[in-house]
């Protein structure tokens, strides 16, 4: 990337972005790309190095309309058609194209490795686990150590989904052994531990679950999954520990409505309401269709008299939870209200 005084400007523009980009400083990456695109609007690096940016921002439609230029320009920008395909599959979920554009690629270049993984990675995001494990587990192999590590993670994708899907199926020790295997091929990546701890604690566990737990807790201290899993855990076991858990799942992801209603039932629990009030007024959208949470969250409110809010929580509750059982005793609990 050393620059040349004859180098037209918009190439030492696209090269300065390129090192930007390296360094991990992106608004200057951005910068540069744009300047450079200003110069040589025809040119399709710049429409590329820009969509790429873009991409990275989650601009997804600007994005995927430079990289389409780019690639629809020149077909020897292998790095545009596979940056195109995820743009078109991962992002915007239109796989069929995707794919297309891969096809694409394939014709004009042949099977790169990138593309392969590119690939790889719209078939595991298509539910088709075992067609994407046949191609990475193929470039985890790769004399290139940039593909193979890049293989190699997209394998540990594979083996978290292979246990998900397990789950599903109430095979339990056969998703303890795909979350062991993902956690192997990706020490670094928190899901797969928590993904295990949940498992444990379905077979009853316990012990081996709250390891699982803080396993990923420590390796991601802002996975918000593994402390409201340790949270509920140490709940079930009566455990103190529970609420900062469930409060630190909360904080680390506070639009997951889940998050916000069991954190919400603990505070209730522990006799502060008004901070629970406060959490469900600010997701009472956010909490949506969660028939069984509002439920949950109207019992205890109108036990500690906030009879307002619990009269909210049992009218979602009656809209929203499909027991009608349960809905008939919200509605004769709130009538015997004070």
């Amino acid at each position: 990337s050393d620059l040349m005084p004859t180098d037209p400007t918009w190439l030492q523009e696209l090269r300065k972005g390129l090192d930007s980009s390296r360094n991990a400083s992106f608004d200057e990456a951005l910068e540069h790309f744009e300047r450079a695109s200003e110069l040589a609007p025809e040119r399709p690096e710049t429409a590329c190095a820009l969509g790429r940016e873009r991409l990275r921002r989650g601009e997804t439609e600007e994005a995927c309309e430079l990289l389409r230029s780019a690639w629809e320009h020149d077909y020897s920008l292998v790095t545009a058609g596979s940056s195109l395909a995820r743009c078109l599959g991962l992002h915007l979920r239109r796989f069929d194209e995707a794919h297309k554009v891969l096809d694409e690629v394939d014709t004009h270049k042949g099977p790169e490795p990138s593309t392969r993984l590119v690939r790889a990675e719209l078939l595991l995001e298509e539910g088709r686990h075992e067609e994407a494990a046949i191609l990475a587990e193929a470039l985890a192999a790769h004399d290139q150590k940039n593909v193979s590590r890049s293989a190699t993670l997209l394998m540990s994708r594979i083996e978290n989904q292979r246990g998900l899907c397990a789950v599903k199926q109430g095979a339990y020790e056969r998703a303890i052994f795909a979350f062991k295997r993902a956690g192997d091929l990706d020490p670094e990546w928190a899901a797969p531990p928590s993904n295990l701890g949940a498992s444990f604690e379905e077979l009853g566990k316990w012990q081996r679950a709250e390891q699982a737990y803080r396993q990923a807790c420590e390796l991601d201290p802002r996975y918000a999954w593994a402390w409201h899993n340790l949270g509920k855990l140490y709940k079930r076991r009566s455990d103190p520990r529970s609420l900062d858990c469930l409060a630190r799942g909360y904080l680390a992801d506070s639009a997951r409505p889940e998050l916000a209603a069991d954190y919400a039932l603990a505070l209730l629990q522990e006799n502060a309401p008004e901070q629970a009030r406060e959490i469900l007024v600010d997701h009472a959208e956010e909490l949506g269709d969660l028939g069984e949470s509002w439920a949950n969250l109207a019992v205890p409110l109108l036990a500690r008299g906030a009879h307002d809010l619990a009269e909210m929580c049992v009218h979602k509750a009656r809209e929203r939870c499909s027991d009608e059982g349960m809905r008939i005793r919200l509605q004769a609990l709130l009538g015997k209200r004070p």
